[in-house]
């Protein structure tokens, strides 16, 4: 027995956000029908979506908003549920708002779409309306996902749903520092040009490394060894500014070869960096298997839908930008990889969102007690609905210097927190 889903009105709207409700999150097939007949007839577990039920199937009561294939302002209505606020209220339904509407909304991230039209600047945690409904700390899709299924259960107890397992992926980002040509005048200039070079400002770590007073990314992927003995991190690199595509890092890459690797910062607006991002996915292919799908990660100033436009254009199918570099929380309100929706096209895009809930930028200035206790709490959160607990790191901040003991010892806690 699986779901099958009738609506009068079959939008790809529906499809997607049924789809990762059901087949994602719940991990049960699901089918869709416009045929009332079909529906009535058959022996699957019937849900409706519609402005009023055909019989005596399990029933939600829809709005306008997945019915819809525009991008617009949206005067949006809010009731409370639980100690939340929610959208779309309707009446007689399950629930006194469209679950699914909202969930879209949120997945969607349709609000930054029509922040896209009203600004230019980074959209912040803030301004979000899962931080003025009281939702951004929790997976909300997540659990709305678990009521719906105990619904159905309810109504349709023969029905199977799998069960998805709790895990944990650490990602950790750094910068690439070029190879050091051999040799004393060419190994002198490289230098000055490091140091002097506006171009390539993000070389005088190079200068740093040689005077030791920079943090060596070798040496600290080395001193965390143990602590991931059974958890393999992704390790995110950005490559130095290059427009004349002079640096090489053959050298000072080999310690990634047994590693998994992806694109720090694809979508910098930088334009220079921009127009390279090919040619660093160029090196970065040489530096990871080639069997592995190409991955990136945005902490900053990630703006919709251009960056992951972007990323398609490059042949990008795994991304971990989703989330805000100085809130913990969920952006798109789910712990549950998914695929992104290009609302400007009303598709389904490749691209496999996975989300991440903090990062180190947020808890920085805290105390080591307060840091570990938000960790611990989103791990929780995030263990309770059997979800994936995605989390960013600056890799100095996890270096053995006694500058970063406290993000270092918070890091270390995770991972055990989380189940090596």
């Amino acid at each position: 027995m699986h779901v099958i889903v009738f609506s009068p009105i079959l939008t790809p709207r529906i499809k997607y956000i049924f789809n990762f409700i059901f087949k994602d999150i719940l991990k049960t097939e699901v089918e869709f029908t416009g045929n009332k007949e079909y529906f009535l007839q058959s022996e699957h577990a019937k849900i409706s979506y519609a402005d009023k039920p055909l019989g005596n199937e399990l029933f939600f009561k829809n709005s306008s908003l997945l019915l819809s294939n525009k991008v617009e302002i949206l005067k949006l209505k809010s009731i409370s549920f639980d100690d939340y606020k929610v959208p779309f209220p309707v009446d007689d339904s399950p629930f006194p708002f469209d679950v699914f509407s909202a969930s879209f909304f949120i997945l969607s991230r349709y609000e930054e779409y029509v922040h896209k039209e009203e600004s230019s600047l980074n959209f912040k945690a803030e301004k979000s309306y899962q931080h003025k409904w009281k939702l951004l700390k929790r997976p909300i899709i997540d659990e709305w996902a678990l009521l719906i299924k105990n619904l159905v259960r309810k109504k349709y107890p023969s029905i199977k749903f799998l069960e998805k397992k709790f895990s944990h992926q650490p990602t950790i980002n750094f910068t690439l520092k070029p190879d050091v040509p051999e040799g004393f005048i060419p190994k002198t200039k490289f230098i000055f040009s490091s140091v002097f070079n506006k171009e390539q400002k993000y070389l005088s770590s190079v200068f740093d490394d040689i005077t030791g007073l920079n943090v060596n990314p070798e040496i600290t992927i080395e001193s965390l060894k143990s602590v991931h003995s059974n958890q393999k991190p992704i390790y995110f690199v950005n490559f130095p500014s290059d427009s004349k595509n002079r640096l090489k890092f053959e050298k000072s890459s080999l310690f990634l070869s047994d590693k998994l690797t992806g694109l720090s910062r694809p979508c910098t607006s930088d334009k220079e960096k921009s127009a390279s991002l090919k040619i660093d996915l160029l090196k970065l292919s040489k530096i990871q298997n080639s069997s592995i799908n190409l991955s990136s990660q945005q902490t900053e100033d990630l703006r919709l839908p251009s960056c992951y436009l972007n990323l398609l254009s490059a042949g990008i199918s795994c991304d971990f930008s989703m989330g805000y570099e100085e809130t913990p929380g969920f952006r798109a309100g789910t712990c549950t990889p998914f695929n992104w929706y290009d609302l400007q096209l009303e598709k389904v895009t490749p691209i496999i969102v996975n989300s991440y809930v903090l990062c180190d930028n947020a808890i920085q200035y805290l105390n080591l007690n307060d840091a570990i206790k938000i960790v611990h709490t989103f791990i929780d959160v995030v263990k309770v609905v059997n979800g994936q607990f995605y989390s960013c790191w600056q890799l100095k901040n996890l270096s053995e210097n006694v500058k970063f003991k406290k993000t270092r010892a918070v890091y270390i806690e995770m991972i055990k927190y989380a189940g090596n």
